[in-house]
């Protein structure tokens, strides 16, 4: 069965590791590097995939060792990606990584366009504060982003820029385009940065706290103020919240008076004052106005795009954006069950790649299920029932390809067969009405399961193995 899929106009571009307990050689394909599993302390390789939107088809996938940077590995599958398609004009999605110059410029050269947020970092990220600024303060006026239900969700601005690339080794000839440069905010990105920054606070209120407990001991004190200055320098900047607080110390002093020699001392005995000097913390009392200016500050991203505004408006990019969600599922389907491609237990390299190879194959033939049953269940307009354990009645038209399976898994499908004599009779288990839906959509014939019963008992002397 071929099918073919509705005609691409956006493809997700990202990458993502897969770890596993393995001894690093020097040209083997588990290394350590950055872990996007949060486990740095295992080898890992590294997975670039490219996935249709919006529904997360899976187009390609690289596998690469585990300690290569994401950015050089975009361009080498965009081009397998537009030879598979064999078009252009095509929009590519990606992170930061993929808005790396080179990157940028290699997707224009091919006649496609790319959306992607600038990473703060070099000339872009100096002046991106500016920008930020500009929205903020009201210098720039913003336009509002509305989702599909016309609920406010962000706003924003944009300004264009025109970028060229000298002809050179890399460039045939001299390239030039108009950027747009899309100033945004999301106000779930916001209020989950807010979120985290009342956490640091917190945190970093506690961690200052506990810096000066009362004399006991195993306690530690501050004698001296340039110590326990640094020591709450320390803890703002580990926790990002400098300039957010106010802490207040001060010292306290303790006389004591000590006698130059031991015994009971008398009258005239010589004797001497001691001071020790601690410092304690008296106060910690948040900047709520500069708290409140951050807060003003947070949700913001800059999103670059070769396109045209007629393709892609500002709005209906900042939307586009935010539904990067399927091929982060489809790494989520990969990584834990159904798939469970991490940790890897084969340990050979070629095992690796071929288990990489294998699992990403099972990775599209889910998400081509996925595919085919919902757009059958949307030109027809119905909906499924009886996907769900124990909802029998709960009907959908977006199926998961994972619950599609598990509908015909539940069912205990059998084949069996009976020897008598020199017969072999044969029996599947009926499929139901439901099953018969879902071949449908796929555009699989009945036929398929059917002819596993064919029955050749009525031919004397053969036997069906």
């Amino acid at each position: 069965m071929v099918y073919e899929m509705a005609p691409v106009e956006s493809v997700r571009v990202d990458a993502t590791t897969t770890y596993g307990c393995h001894s690093v050689t020097p040209d083997g394909l588990m290394q350590y590097g950055f872990s996007k599993d949060h486990r740095p302390d295992c080898a890992q390789l590294k997975l670039m995939a490219a996935a249709v939107e919006p529904h997360g088809h899976l187009l390609a996938a690289d596998v690469h060792s585990g300690e290569r940077p994401d950015d050089p590995l975009y361009v080498p599958l965009i081009d397998r990606v537009r030879q598979m398609l064999g078009r252009t004009g095509l929009l590519y999605v990606g992170d930061s990584k993929m808005a790396a110059f080179s990157t940028r410029a290699d997707i224009v050269a091919h006649g496609d366009d790319y959306l992607a947020p600038l990473a703060a970092t070099g000339a872009d990220g100096q002046q991106m504060p500016g920008w930020i600024e500009a929205a903020v303060t009201g210098q720039q006026a913003t336009e509002p982003i509305l989702d599909e239900a016309g609920e406010e969700i962000g706003c924003g601005y944009e300004w264009e820029r025109t970028l060229r690339v000298e002809a050179g080794p890399d460039a045939p000839s001299d390239l030039e385009w108009v950027e747009r440069v899309m100033v945004v905010r999301s106000v779930q990105l916001a209020e989950r940065q807010q979120r985290g920054l009342e956490q640091r606070l917190r945190a970093a209120e506690t961690a200052i706290g506990k810096l000066t407990p009362p004399p006991g001991r195993g306690k530690r004190q501050f004698t001296q103020e340039e110590d326990l200055s640094a020591a709450v320098e320390q803890i703002l900047k580990q926790h990002r919240v400098q300039g957010l607080l106010d802490v207040c110390w001060s010292a306290q002093e303790r006389r004591r008076t000590r006698y130059a020699r031991s015994g009971r001392p008398g009258p005239d005995a010589p004797k001497h004052e001691q001071v020790s000097v601690r410092y304690v913390i008296e106060r910690i009392q948040r900047r709520e106005e500069a708290i409140q200016a951050a807060g003003q500050r947070m949700g913001w991203r800059v999103l670059a795009s070769s396109s045209a505004r007629e393709r892609l408006t500002l709005p209906q990019a900042a939307l586009h954006y935010r539904g990067g969600w399927c091929l982060e599922r489809d790494f989520h389907l990969l990584k834990d069950r159904p798939l469970g491609i991490h940790p890897l237990y084969v340990h050979r390299d070629e095992q690796i790649r071929g288990l990489s190879h294998l699992l990403l194959l099972a990775l599209r033939l889910l998400s081509l299920i996925e595919v085919q049953v919902r757009r059958g269940l949307q030109d027809n307009g119905e909906k499924l029932s009886g996907l769900y354990e124990g909802q029998r009645h709960k009907q959908t038209d977006r199926p998961t390809g994972q619950r599609v399976l598990q509908c015909f898994a539940r069912s205990e499908i059998t084949l069996t067969h009976v020897h008598l004599g020199d017969r072999v009779s044969w029996h599947l288990t009926p499929l139901t009405p439901q099953h018969y839906r879902i071949l449908a959509h796929l555009g699989l014939p009945p036929t398929l399961y059917q002819q596993l019963a064919c029955n050749p008992a009525n031919v004397p002397g053969v036997l069906r193995e």
